[in-house]
């Protein structure tokens, strides 16, 4: 069952606007009255419509994060469909008591109202109202109407609609014994038993995959910037274990200053003490005998990246009307995969390390800085940065130990902690 209304979107707590209204939109596609016209579906775009309302417009959207759903829908919200018309598909097929959802007065108004508005763009004239309750073996009798007109998508014999999954839905009406149904035609209204049938389109991303709604309702930025440092680490570990004898010679001088500040400059400034520089290390890094030759091997390794952004742009440009709207983090993650593959085989993980946490650093906190609540300084980026510009100073005859030792080791380890920290920090404890 649904839990809030990111869960109903199906999309991630720190999803972007652009991504809500997406998903939005993907859900208006199964469920939207003129598609759909079963009182499940109907209901569900309810409260999808009310999920959109809240989730698009950043100052309640902020509320409803700072209440959570169950404050916020209490003391700010009224009328909406009942927490089980957002049941699942399999969830749906496993209620074998075959009823119709219960719903209170409020919630139907609410939903017959939302439904009708809807409904307006495409029908001449017409307007629906429906009530019903159930409880134990009576239920009220319910009534619909419409007047003479023309509407697209319903009918006695069934909606019409396009895709390739189907579902049926039946109402039978009687005095005071279940549920009433009507469907109303030129010539007036009519109570009795009603059958429709009703599309779902299988092409909407996600839509009736288990294993992609559960994906795109991860939240991967936190892990993202966790794995980037991890990564680094690993190749300064990768890095000492290469040069674990003149770091052990390194380690002995410096004991032997006593700890004296001008001693560990003087120390540290007269010689490299046998450590080779990073650009160096990185540039006789070989996790794999190259098969071609080295120009070849290297393009092959470019063509890698060039080719994970040419299909991302062929994806955005089918699917998205903003074609070079903001960085989405499940591009983020292809582009991270591609780059680690490179980098990796290029330099080892240090260079991957030192590629991978300027760029996934900058997609989360642009993405994080987009939607509401915490807003996390791009200063958080200047630490990991560091790595990148100890190689070029590297590459220019600038280097020398102590610039080592602050570029790609001090600023990266411990400046580059903050941001992962921070934000694990306010997920476990809200500060």
């Amino acid at each position: 069952m649904t839990e809030d209304f990111y869960d109903l979107l199906e999309i991630p707590p720190d999803a972007s606007q652009d991504e809500i209204k997406d998903a939005y939109r993907e859900q208006v596609r199964v469920y939207h009255p003129d598609l759909n016209d079963d009182d499940r579906a109907q209901a569900q775009f309810t409260a999808v419509k009310t999920a959109y309302d809240i989730l698009g417009d950043p100052v309640e959207r902020q509320a409803y994060d700072r209440l959570g759903h169950e404050d916020y829908v209490a003391k700010r919200t009224s009328g909406l469909p009942s927490p089980d018309v957002w049941q699942s598909d399999d969830e749906a097929a496993d209620d074998s008591s075959g009823t119709e959802l219960s719903y209170s007065e409020s919630e139907t108004a609410s939903a017959s109202a939302s439904t009708a508005s809807s409904a307006a763009g495409s029908a001449t004239s017409g307007s629906s109202t429906a009530s019903r309750s159930s409880a134990g073996t009576s239920s009220t009798a319910g009534a619909a109407s419409a007047s003479a007109g023309t509407a697209t998508g319903t009918s006695s014999a069934g909606g019409t609609g396009s895709g390739s999954r189907t579902s049926t839905a039946g109402r039978t009406g009687s005095g005071t014994n279940g549920g009433t149904g009507g469907a109303s035609g030129p010539t007036g209204s009519g109570s009795g038993r009603a059958s429709g049938t009703s599309t779902r389109s299988e092409t909407d991303a996600g839509t009736g995959n288990p294993l992609a709604r559960w994906w795109r309702r991860q939240n991967f930025s936190l892990p993202l910037l966790w794995l980037s440092v991890l990564v680094y680490a690993a190749g300064l570990g990768h890095f000492g274990l290469e040069n674990a004898a003149a770091l052990g010679s390194l380690r002995a001088d410096l004991r032997a200053t006593g700890g004296e500040p001008a001693g560990l400059w003087t120390l540290l400034s007269e010689s490299r003490h046998g450590l080779e520089s990073p650009i160096a290390f990185v540039r006789g890094v070989e996790f794999v005998a190259p098969p071609l030759e080295p120009t070849l091997w290297y393009g092959v390794l470019a063509g890698i990246v060039a080719i994970a952004l040419g299909g991302l742009l062929v994806v955005r440009t089918v699917t998205r009307e903003d074609t070079w709207g903001p960085v989405t983090i499940d591009e983020t993650i292809v582009v991270a995969l591609a780059l680690t593959t490179a980098t990796t085989l290029v330099g080892g993980p240090l260079l991957a390390g030192a590629v991978l946490m300027p760029l996934l650093f900058g997609v989360v906190v642009r993405h994080t800085r987009r939607g509401p609540g915490w807003k996390p300084s791009y200063l958080y980026l200047l630490p990991v940065l560091a790595p990148l510009a100890g190689f070029a100073v590297a590459a220019a005859g600038y280097g020398s130990l102590p610039v080592d030792l602050a570029v790609f080791v001090i600023l990266p380890t411990v400046g580059g902690l903050g941001l992962p920290l921070r934000a694990t920090i306010r997920k476990q404890f809200g500060w």
